[in-house]
C-alpha cells in the first residue's frame, strides 16, 4: 500500500492537498467572452500560474498553516497584452482539514 501522506511533504512541511498545485502551469486555450455592440467580443487568451511553497506560517499562536504563494498572469493572444494580473495565498490547515484562499488582485 502506498503511503498517501509522503506525497503532501515538501521540505518536511504537509501541504495537503495543496502539494499537487506546486509548480508552474500553462494553458493557451481561454476564451475571454465579454457584451459588445453588436453582441459580444470573444478574444482568445493565454494564461500562466506559479505555486510556490512558503512553508509554515502560525496565525494566532494556535493555528499553522502551510502557505502556497501563487501568481497568475492572463495575456491576449493577439497582442500579448497582459489584462490580468493576480497574485496571493493559499493555505492548509492540517488541524480543521480547512483550505483558505487570500486574493490581491490588480487588473491592468
Amino acid at each position: 500500500m502506498e503511503d498517501t501522506m509522503s506525497s503532501t511533504i515538501i521540505d518536511g512541511v504537509n501541504y495537503g492537498p495543496l502539494a499537487a498545485l506546486v509548480g508552474n502551469w500553462s494553458g493557451d486555450k481561454g476564451l475571454d467572452i465579454a457584451p459588445d455592440d453588436p453582441g459580444k467580443a470573444e478574444e482568445p487568451y493565454y494564461e500562466t500560474i506559479m505555486f510556490e511553497a512558503i512553508g509554515n506560517v502560525g496565525n494566532a499562536k494556535k493555528q499553522t498553516l502551510a502557505v502556497l504563494r501563487y501568481h497568475q498572469v492572463v495575456s491576449r493572444k493577439s497582442d500579448a497584452a497582459v489584462f490580468h494580473n493576480e497574485t496571493g495565498y493559499w493555505s492548509w490547515d492540517a488541524d480543521s482539514n480547512t483550505v483558505n484562499l487570500a486574493i490581491d488582485t490588480q487588473i491592468q
